[in-house]
Protein backbone atom coordinates (compact mmCIF):
# COMPACT_ATOMS: atom_id res chain seq x y z
CA UNK A 1 0.00 0.00 0.00
CA UNK A 2 1.01 3.61 -0.84
CA UNK A 3 1.01 5.88 2.31
CA UNK A 4 0.36 9.77 2.40
CA UNK A 5 1.86 11.87 4.69
CA UNK A 6 -0.50 13.65 7.56
CA UNK A 7 -2.49 16.11 5.77
CA UNK A 8 -3.32 19.70 7.11
CA UNK A 9 -6.82 20.57 8.14
CA UNK A 10 -8.79 23.43 5.37
CA UNK A 11 -8.39 26.70 7.31
CA UNK A 12 -5.82 25.18 9.66
CA UNK A 13 -8.63 24.55 12.38
CA UNK A 14 -8.39 20.93 14.69
CA UNK A 15 -5.99 18.31 14.24
CA UNK A 16 -4.07 17.05 10.77
CA UNK A 17 -5.87 14.03 9.03
CA UNK A 18 -4.07 10.65 9.87
CA UNK A 19 -2.24 9.09 6.98
CA UNK A 20 -4.37 7.07 4.84
CA UNK A 21 -2.65 3.37 2.83
CA UNK A 22 -4.17 3.27 -0.72
CA UNK A 23 -4.00 0.18 -2.69
CA UNK A 24 -6.16 -1.11 -5.82
CA UNK A 25 -6.21 -5.08 -6.25
CA UNK A 26 -8.52 -8.03 -7.63
CA UNK A 27 -11.19 -10.48 -6.24
CA UNK A 28 -8.43 -12.66 -5.08
CA UNK A 29 -6.65 -10.17 -3.34
CA UNK A 30 -10.00 -9.23 -1.53
CA UNK A 31 -11.07 -12.42 -0.79
CA UNK A 32 -7.64 -12.69 1.01
CA UNK A 33 -8.17 -9.00 2.97
CA UNK A 34 -11.98 -9.81 4.31
CA UNK A 35 -10.16 -13.35 5.43
CA UNK A 36 -7.06 -11.47 7.06
CA UNK A 37 -10.00 -9.20 9.01
CA UNK A 38 -11.42 -12.13 9.95
CA UNK A 39 -8.59 -13.84 11.51
CA UNK A 40 -6.75 -10.88 13.06
CA UNK A 41 -8.46 -8.27 13.88
CA UNK A 42 -11.48 -7.31 16.30
CA UNK A 43 -14.64 -6.28 13.71
CA UNK A 44 -15.92 -3.58 15.45
CA UNK A 45 -18.38 -2.55 12.30
CA UNK A 46 -19.36 -3.09 9.02
CA UNK A 47 -21.37 -0.57 6.46
CA UNK A 48 -22.31 -0.77 2.83
CA UNK A 49 -23.36 1.64 0.38
CA UNK A 50 -25.49 0.35 -2.60
CA UNK A 51 -25.92 3.50 -4.40
CA UNK A 52 -23.06 5.87 -4.92
CA UNK A 53 -25.83 8.81 -4.83
CA UNK A 54 -26.84 8.15 -1.32
CA UNK A 55 -25.42 7.53 2.10
CA UNK A 56 -24.26 4.14 3.12
CA UNK A 57 -26.80 1.90 4.97
CA UNK A 58 -27.67 2.25 8.52
CA UNK A 59 -27.86 -1.90 9.18
CA UNK A 60 -25.13 -3.36 10.24
CA UNK A 61 -23.59 -6.30 7.93
CA UNK A 62 -21.34 -9.44 8.31
CA UNK A 63 -17.67 -9.16 6.93
CA UNK A 64 -19.20 -12.48 4.99
CA UNK A 65 -22.05 -10.63 3.84
CA UNK A 66 -20.31 -7.53 3.15
CA UNK A 67 -17.78 -9.61 1.06
CA UNK A 68 -20.04 -11.45 -1.09
CA UNK A 69 -22.38 -8.54 -2.04
CA UNK A 70 -19.18 -6.73 -3.45
CA UNK A 71 -18.38 -9.28 -5.53
CA UNK A 72 -22.34 -9.46 -6.58
CA UNK A 73 -22.12 -5.92 -7.48
CA UNK A 74 -24.99 -5.69 -4.88
CA UNK A 75 -22.74 -2.68 -3.31
CA UNK A 76 -20.32 0.07 -4.39
CA UNK A 77 -18.68 0.42 -1.34
CA UNK A 78 -17.62 -1.50 2.49
CA UNK A 79 -16.79 -0.06 5.22
CA UNK A 80 -14.92 -2.06 7.89
CA UNK A 81 -14.13 -0.42 11.50
CA UNK A 82 -11.77 -2.69 13.49
CA UNK A 83 -9.41 -2.76 16.14
CA UNK A 84 -5.85 -4.57 15.11
CA UNK A 85 -2.88 -4.43 17.54
CA UNK A 86 -4.47 -1.94 19.90
CA UNK A 87 -5.08 0.32 17.62
CA UNK A 88 -8.58 1.49 15.58
CA UNK A 89 -8.82 1.33 11.76
CA UNK A 90 -11.17 1.90 8.89
CA UNK A 91 -10.92 0.42 5.65
CA UNK A 92 -13.22 2.02 3.17
CA UNK A 93 -13.41 -0.92 -0.16
CA UNK A 94 -14.62 0.56 -3.37
CA UNK A 95 -15.60 -1.24 -6.56
CA UNK A 96 -12.95 0.15 -9.09
CA UNK A 97 -12.47 -0.64 -13.00
CA UNK A 98 -10.81 -4.08 -12.92
CA UNK A 99 -10.99 -4.51 -9.30
CA UNK A 100 -10.82 -2.90 -6.06
CA UNK A 101 -9.67 0.09 -4.23
CA UNK A 102 -9.02 0.21 -0.71
CA UNK A 103 -8.35 3.02 1.71
CA UNK A 104 -6.89 2.45 5.28
CA UNK A 105 -7.06 5.00 7.83
CA UNK A 106 -5.95 4.72 11.66
CA UNK A 107 -8.57 6.56 13.48
CA UNK A 108 -7.48 8.77 16.07
CA UNK A 109 -7.90 8.10 19.58
CA UNK A 110 -10.44 9.08 20.83
CA UNK A 111 -12.85 9.29 17.85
Amino acid sequence: MTPTEPLPRPGGDGPPVPPLWQATFDADHLAQLFADLASAAEVLSVQGKADPRRYAAADPLTLDAAHRRLLDGDLVGVQVRYRYDGQEWTDTILRAAGGYRLVRCQVPAGQ
